[in-house]
């Protein structure tokens, strides 16, 4: 029975085996664990800025702004929706234009923007580099966070929001080109400025005030509010794809009245915008990044890939570095342990010797005996600190009495040819230092102990 017992577990080794691979995949295991939970988790909280209710006015999803739309209406503000950028463009004269996507936008729809009257306020929400670029304002994006942060508006002076407290507006920063001189305002640690150039811009890095499940968070309400009511109108431009401009001047130029959508009278929460446009093609991503280069100079390694990427790196980075502590399992100096066997010397001696042999490294074998008794013969001889071979060669022929020419082969001579040679070598090396050390040559003793013998070390 205990024989079947036996046959039935895996072998020793197997278990060792298996349980170093159980120490090494738990760590990286819960590692793994937690990344999938944090980009999960990051990917359903970033909003798609594709999607039909991101920031819509008419939506009363959680990335909506229909609530939003509503407190700005009870402050005796008129919003009015448009899906067209043109016509959106073309009623947005003296009123606050919001553009919570402007990726979309085509160039010649957002050059138009430059050219609106400077009563207007136009608020875009974390525009990429290109859509500043075409418009020509002197901004450049700057560092962008993992996620939204709410901070607090350090002495804000733009109209609307100089008396609001924290909101969640820092996740993009902004930068103003140093040559600029208009005027300027900037809050929330760089993530929302305001230009006058020519209109009123006012560029937020964030989406999160303005919808609706963070609409109550911190002071939000109040910051999104106050950006949007300080006309008596609000032109929201709705769109959710990119804007292609259609081919036939004459729809340009005439657009379809069924484009514009009053807030006020309850208008649907479908995306289409009825103008006759045709539908986009290759619509972008959720808008975290333009990948364009906003300073020149950059690192454009940095740029290529997302900020979660270098986070992840940073994580496993981490983990491998635990890992190897956790491995050592202590730190500080080596600590001296018993050998678990006792080897005579003389067999680590014939072991050493016979991997020199197998490498046929005669040479660097020849070197190591001839150093070894050197360091025999050269206490013995006294000579003098800086002394040459020669003086070793002329002190142990008048030593030993042996030829000059004999004694600078042995001590000097070339490497071996051949096996036989080395082991005339090693026998002449060992006789001559033990001439040199008045000890009579042990080759000469009977009994002598061989290569098997000697103390346990």
């Amino acid at each position: 029975m205990t024989a079947t017992a036996t046959r039935g577990r895996p072998p020793a080794a197997l278990r060792r085996g298996l349980r170093r691979g159980r120490r090494v995949l738990i760590p990286f295991g819960v590692v793994a664990v937690l990344l999938v939970t944090t980009l999960v988790t990051h990917a359903v909280d970033t909003p798609d800025s594709d999607d039909a209710d991101f920031l819509s006015p008419a939506s009363t999803a959680p990335i909506g702004s229909q609530r939003l739309a509503e407190v700005v209406r009870g402050r005796g503000v008129d919003v009015v929706r448009y899906t067209d950028p043109r016509v959106a463009i073309a009623e947005a004269g003296g009123a606050t234009l919001f553009v919570p996507a402007a990726e979309f936008l085509d160039p010649d729809t957002t050059s138009a923007i430059a050219s609106l009257p400077s009563q207007t306020r136009v608020v875009l929400v974390d525009p990429p580099a290109r859509t500043l670029r075409t418009i020509g304002a002197p901004l450049a994006r700057g560092p962008r966070r993992w996620a939204t942060a709410a901070v607090p508006s350090g002495g804000c002076a733009i109209p609307g929001i100089g008396e609001t407290g924290d909101a969640a507006a820092r996740r993009q920063a902004y930068l103003i080109d140093a040559a600029y001189g208009g005027s300027r305002d900037s809050c929330y640690a760089n993530g929302v400025l305001r230009l006058t150039y020519p209109q009123e811009l006012v560029v937020v890095g964030a989406s999160d005030p303005f919808r609706n499940d963070r609409l109550d968070e911190h002071d939000n309400r109040a910051f999104a509010a106050g950006l949007l009511s300080a006309r008596s109108r609000v032109v929201w431009l709705d769109l959710h794809e990119r804007y292609v401009p259609p081919r036939e001047p004459a729809r340009a130029e005439t657009p379809d009245p069924t484009a514009e959508e009053t807030y006020d009278q309850g208008s649907s929460g479908d995306s289409g915008d009825g103008s006759g446009r045709p539908p986009a093609q290759g619509a972008p991503g959720s808008g975290d990044g333009d990948g364009d280069s906003d300073q020149p100079g950059g690192n454009p390694l940095g740029d290529a890939f997302p900020p979660w990427v270098w986070a992840m790196l940073a994580t496993f980075a981490a983990a491998l570095i635990l890992l190897l502590l956790w491995a050592a399992r202590r730190l500080g100096p080596a600590v001296s342990e018993p050998l678990p066997v006792e080897v005579r010397s003389g067999e680590t001696v014939l072991g050493r010797g016979r991997l020199y042999q197998r490498a046929k490294a005669r040479g660097p074998v020849a070197a190591v005996l001839r150093q070894a008794a050197l360091r025999r013969i050269e206490p013995a001889l006294g000579l003098a600190h800086g002394h040459t071979p020669a003086d070793v060669v002329a002190a142990v022929a008048q030593r030993t009495g042996r030829d000059a020419y004999q004694v600078d082969g042995l001590l000097y001579g070339p490497e071996p040819a051949h096996d036989d040679e080395l082991l005339d070598l090693a026998r002449g090396l060992d006789a001559v230092a033990d001439e040199v050390g008045g000890v009579p040559s042990r080759h000469t003793q009977p009994g002598s102990a061989g290569p098997d013998q000697g103390e346990p070390r």
